[in-house]
């Protein structure tokens, strides 16, 4: 292959990493805006969500999804479409990107799992199961947990300063360590392990045990549930592997060809993981006729307890 001919390819896969990295995911922004929006008023307004024992997680999961978004993924859209970097000029942005940017991701898949082990132990035959998260757990759980995440991740916003919002590279270096095993292991690979370990024991307490009675509510609650944590574990899996390919080929020396063909999978593979930001609104809404009427309701203004 001629170099002419390699460096229209780098130039198209580049400008296909350019779609992907900020239209595609600048309209997504937009999309998971409007769902998360809308999740926090349906459970915020019903009674009988807002009594659920994983209430607390689904809401942090929503608030999470909204910070995650604005905070992080949308200067990356910006700067893919305009070349204009958010973070440049200003001090507030900066800090608060590099702090509640992985905050807000770390904990949004963190509750998603925690409801996913509510939803098995609400499935559980034995009472004391079914009791032992309570909504009052679920808060002084979920604050505890955010508390670590914030102390984990303080140093980035300690360290990104200044106009150009940069880091010296050698003061972080130990920290920048510290980070990178830190998301291979407890971003990127616990939390799919961990969801998928309890959607399939779910599943099995849906289809081989008795449940008690329940509302039709509830069942439709834990059906969308299910399918939510089903979405987002296989969406997840493709960007888990990939991040592991990178690591394990860091060292490795690559052409520009292979670097621009890797882009556009690292792309690809981080839209798919949207759907953990972007797409549980969407999921409830399919999949629950009674989550429609309470979405409906807020348009047509009725009150519900």
């Amino acid at each position: 292959m001629s170099t002419s001919s390699t460096n229209k390819d780098i130039l198209l896969l580049q400008s296909i990493s350019k779609v992907f990295n900020g239209y595609v995911i600048l309209a997504l922004i937009a999309i998971g805006t409007i769902g998360n929006v809308l999740n926090i008023i349906v459970f915020l307004r019903h009674k009988t969500l807002r009594q659920m024992s994983n209430c607390a997680f689904l809401i942090t999961f929503f608030v999470s999804n909204l910070i995650s978004l604005w905070a992080s993924r949308f200067q990356r859209a910006v700067l893919a479409i305009t070349g204009v970097d958010l973070l440049v000029g200003s001090i507030f942005y900066c800090k608060f990107r590099w702090l509640f940017g992985r905050w807000s991701y770390n904990m949004s898949f963190t509750c998603i799992c925690l409801s996913s082990v509510d939803r098995f132990l609400n499935t559980s035959r034995s009472e004391c199961c079914q009791r032992l998260i309570t909504f009052k757990r679920a808060v002084v759980i979920t604050i505890v947990i955010s508390l670590e995440y914030l102390i984990i991740f303080m140093p980035d916003a300690i360290y990104y300063s200044g106009y150009q919002c940069t880091a010296s590279s050698s003061d972080r270096a130990m920290y920048q360590q510290f980070i990178v095993y830190y998301n291979l292991i407890m971003t990127n690979s616990i939390p799919p392990v961990t969801l998928g370990i309890f959607c399939l024991l779910t599943w099995y307490n849906l289809l081989f045990i008795k449940r008690r009675k329940s509302n039709r509510l509830f069942n439709q609650l834990n059906r969308m549930m299910m399918a939510e944590f089903s979405v987002v574990f296989f969406s997840s899996i493709p960007n888990f592997l990939y991040n592991i390919y990178a690591q394990v080929t860091q060292s490795t020396v690559k052409s520009d060809l292979r670097v621009a063909h890797e882009n556009i999978w690292r792309n690809v593979f981080v839209t798919l993981s949207f759907s953990l930001n972007v797409g549980t609104f969407y999921i409830y809404f399919l999949m629950s006729s009674a989550y429609r009427r309470k979405v409906k309701a807020i348009f047509c203004c009725r009150k519900h307890n």
